[in-house]
């Protein structure tokens, strides 16, 4: 599947993909080396190496729609377990997002660089050193590509889950339901509880009241030509065309 939304970067970053079976990177970052393919690539693979071993051992952590409980494993999986325990799902609701915290983190200390946005499949990892506007794409919707959250200088996990966007497993019916957090692994772990919860036009209301904890920092959500916020970001609309948009 394109993905399309990604041609919405401006030029403030330098970005390059990467992709491995199931995984499909954009990331974009300020300090560029020839290297940073080749070294995200590796270690893509030595996750899923991780994620193979595991199963062997603890196929549940991969099936199971509820937390699982993992005392010892990879610190990516124990990342992920957290997360699906904290949000009431199962450890792969967090799976996009770990691996954008692991790539992000990597570059930013293996390579140096000040700013990073490594995207997978809509769950963002983001460190930024100044503003930062992140787009929502909600397939469909009226308000597609039209609403921005407006991030400052920091760490972000930003993650988007959707009932008719993508082929992951969705109990609900949003056009998109995105998350902010601290870090991807528990954004992306919010957004699938968080989109499951919206059936209709209603349920976005009803969310809105309670999406709001120590970890969830802001909550986007669009159903058709409903558009509910809550949070600490400021909203903007966009055309698309801002240079600083990242997807």
């Amino acid at each position: 599947m394109k993905r399309f939304y990604r041609d919405y970067c401006g030029g403030r970053f330098q970005p390059f993909n990467v992709r491995y079976k199931e995984t499909d990177l954009w990331i974009g970052v300020d300090k560029f080396d020839p290297a940073m393919s080749k070294a995200v690539l590796d270690l893509l693979q030595r996750l899923y190496e991780q994620f193979l071993e595991l199963a062997k051992v603890s196929p549940r952590f991969f099936s199971s729609l509820e937390p699982v409980q993992l005392l010892e494993g990879p610190s990516i999986a124990l990342r992920m377990a957290q997360a699906a325990n904290r949000a009431n799902v199962g450890p792969t609701a967090a799976v996009a997002g770990a691996i954008a915290d692991e790539i992000g983190q990597f570059l930013l200390k293996q390579f140096g660089c000040d700013e990073v946005v490594v995207e997978n499949g809509g769950d963002v990892f983001i460190k930024c050193e100044r503003p930062i506007y992140s787009l929502i794409y909600a397939g469909q919707s009226s308000l597609s590509n039209k609403v921005a959250l407006k991030l400052p200088k920091g760490t972000w996990g930003v993650c988007t889950s959707s009932a008719k966007v993508g082929h992951s497993l969705s109990f609900g019916n949003a056009d998109a339901v995105t998350v902010v957090c601290r870090n991807a692994t528990i954004a992306d772990a919010f957004a699938t509880a968080y989109c499951n919860m919206v059936k209709n036009k209603n349920d976005v209301e009803s969310l809105l009241r309670v999406a709001i904890n120590e970890d969830v920092l802001g909550v986007v959500v669009i159903f058709e030509d409903v558009l509910g916020v809550r949070g600490q970001f400021e909203i903007v609309l966009l055309d698309g065309d801002d240079d600083e948009t990242h997807r």
